[in-house]
Parts: C-alpha cells; sequence; structure tokens
C-alpha cells in the first residue's frame, strides 16, 4: 500500500506545473500589453510630446522584455517539471532536460538574465538618485534584492 502511495504522489506535480503556466501566461500577456502600449503612444503622439516620452519608452520597454523573460522561464521550468516528473515529452533542444539539475540551470540563467535587465532599468534612474552633493553613487547597489 505504502508503494502505491508513493508511486502515485509524483501527480502533486500537476499543482506546480499548472501554477506555472498560468504564471507564464499572465506574464507574457503583461509583457505584451506593456510593449504594445508604448508603441501605441509613441505613434499616436506628436512630434514635440515623443521627445518627452522617450526616457520612459526606454524603461518600459525594458520592463515588457523582463516580464516576457521571466514568463519563458516559468514556461521552461513547467515542461521540465512535467517531462522529468509525469511524462516524457517531445520539446525542442532548447528545453529539453534529463536531470533536476540541468532544469535549475536552465531557470537560474533566466533569472540571471532579468536581474540584469532589472540593473539597467535601476540604471536609467541613477540621475535622480545621486543628485545630492554627499552621493557617491554607491546608491545603486543598495536596489539590489536581499
Amino acid at each position: 500500500m505504502l508503494y502505491t502511495v508513493f508511486s502515485k504522489a509524483r501527480y502533486l506535480t500537476i499543482a506546480s506545473v499548472l501554477g506555472l503556466l498560468m504564471a507564464s501566461t499572465s506574464l507574457f500577456v503583461m509583457g505584451g500589453r506593456m510593449i504594445v502600449h508604448q508603441f501605441l503612444l509613441t505613434f499616436t503622439s506628436h512630434t514635440e510630446k515623443i521627445i518627452e516620452i522617450l526616457p520612459t519608452f526606454e524603461v518600459e520597454m525594458l520592463q515588457g522584455i523582463n516580464l516576457m523573460l521571466v514568463g519563458t522561464g516559468c514556461l521552461t521550468l513547467s515542461l521540465g517539471m512535467f517531462s522529468l516528473f509525469l511524462r516524457p515529452l517531445q520539446l525542442p533542444p532548447s528545453f529539453r532536460v534529463d536531470n533536476f539539475h540541468e532544469l535549475k540551470s536552465q531557470f537560474a540563467n533566466y533569472i540571471i538574465l532579468a536581474m540584469a535587465i532589472i540593473f539597467l532599468e535601476n540604471l536609467t534612474h541613477l540621475p535622480e538618485m545621486i543628485s545630492t552633493p554627499t552621493s557617491t553613487g554607491s546608491e545603486l547597489f543598495l536596489l539590489a534584492p536581499a
């Protein structure tokens, strides 16, 4: 009986796979919405107004790309978990994993890229952070996640 319970316990990962798929879908939608919104704002604005929107355009586009990148990481993790624990899937080589260590390292690569984009977003706010005469510029590194 205990063997049967443990052999069926692998199906508990369905909850995390479905949760990651929902997170991935919502991240793709939010990132796409941000990018489309910026394009529409740019194409419907007058020439004088484009100069005003330009600094926020870059940051908004980076944030949209970042959301889609994290969504891709969630999708990769979801497909990898399903393939490892439930049933092997026919996936492209970039999504295929053979063990849990490969899956973790793939997801870590997405996280590192997302952190680099967040750093670039914070870098665009550097002039406001170092506007005081006593600033050394190290304020940028205080924004790092703990």
